[in-house]
């Protein structure tokens, strides 16, 4: 895939040289990006950023395979799970975070942390194991459990119902796995399908799903109905967003590798640089505004994620950490 070959011919670069930053400076009264390390918890060597949350909230993992968790800076290593690897998914504005756990490198037990501890959650009857893979504010869990026939389904863990846990495949004659992009603050899970080919759908609360037609299999973005993915035509990739009717709303200037979106009208995502590295960028309206942090070889950046109150995080290298959007009083 040429995704494929530009990381590869990326990765021959031998040195490596992070530069943190506003490359697309503005007057010195606007408003600013500034960067924050994320320490790992005292006797981890080092760790990374899978999630973030309003409110300040960090979620990722570290040396130990154990649980991280940041408020507003300060680490909690949140441990093992029974002895077993966790790796945390999300996390919501409550601090909640959901996950799984890992035995012999496969996911067994969907997980969620809250009052101070790891629970697991129900795996649906028939299924072998779960993951959990995304939280909202109202506590909704949405993931994915593995049948017996190595069959995927997506697996929601509603808030209103606890203990409860629902199956929902489109198509099961169609589709042998399906998950879920994201579960925005509205309840609408955006779905990913696949069969003989890769289609997306919107489920609503209401368990109504709508089919869209995106035209593309890469879709990373999802929230306050925003849509946003990768689409390869004419030998180039690009990001585009859509509706949710499917309805292409923008293409950025700058093709931007797996997407994030907050709720009004920013995005975040790497894009490849002129000479070959990787970068950290920032786009409003789909507009290109702010590169947050460059690095000449690729795979070096994790793919970001965002908050709709300022905050984007990742991982530079073996770092966590967050950029914070401030602006004059």
């Amino acid at each position: 895939m040429k995704r494929a070959a530009l990381a590869a011919t990326a990765a021959l670069v031998l040195t490596l040289l992070i530069t943190p930053g506003v490359a697309e400076a503005r007057d010195a009264a606007a408003c600013t990006w500034t960067q924050a390390t994320l320490p790992p918890p005292a006797g981890l060597a080092w760790g990374y950023v899978t999630a973030a949350a309003n409110g300040g909230w960090v979620a990722g993992g570290g040396s130990t395979g154990g649980g991280i968790r940041w408020h507003n800076g300060v680490a909690e290593d949140l441990g093992r799970v029974s002895g077993l690897q966790v790796d945390l998914h999300d996390i919501n504005s409550a601090g909640t975070a959901v996950g799984a756990t890992l035995a012999d490198s496969f996911e067994r037990d969907a997980v969620i942390y809250r009052d101070g501890r790891f629970t697991a959650l129900p795996v649906p009857p028939g299924r072998r194991s779960a993951r959990a893979l995304a939280i909202n504010d109202a506590g909704d869990v949405v993931g994915t459990a593995l049948g017996l026939g190595d069959n995927f389904t997506l697996t929601l863990w509603p808030a209103t119902a606890p203990g409860t846990v629902l199956t929902i495949n489109p198509d099961p004659a169609v589709y042998g796995y399906v998950s879920p992009v994201g579960i925005d603050e509205q309840g609408r899970i955006l779905i990913r399908a696949e069969g003989p080919q890769t289609d997306f759908f919107v489920r609503y609360p209401d368990g109504t799903m709508t089919k869209l037609a995106l035209g593309t299999e890469y879709v990373s973005g999802f929230r306050n109905g925003r849509i946003a993915g990768e689409k390869y035509e004419n030998d180039q990739f690009t990001t585009v967003e859509w509706d949710l009717s499917g309805a292409v709303v923008r293409t950025l200037d700058t093709w931007a590798i797996e997407p994030v979106v907050d709720s009004g009208t920013r995005t975040a995502g790497t894009y490849l640089t002129a000479d070959g590295g990787e970068a950290l960028g920032v786009w409003e309206s789909g507009t290109r505004t702010d590169t947050l942090a460059t690095s000449p070889s690729s795979g070096r950046l994790s793919g970001p994620v965002i908050t709709d109150d300022g905050i984007i995080a990742t991982t530079i290298g073996a770092t966590p950490t967050t950029f914070r959007y401030s602006c004059p009083a």
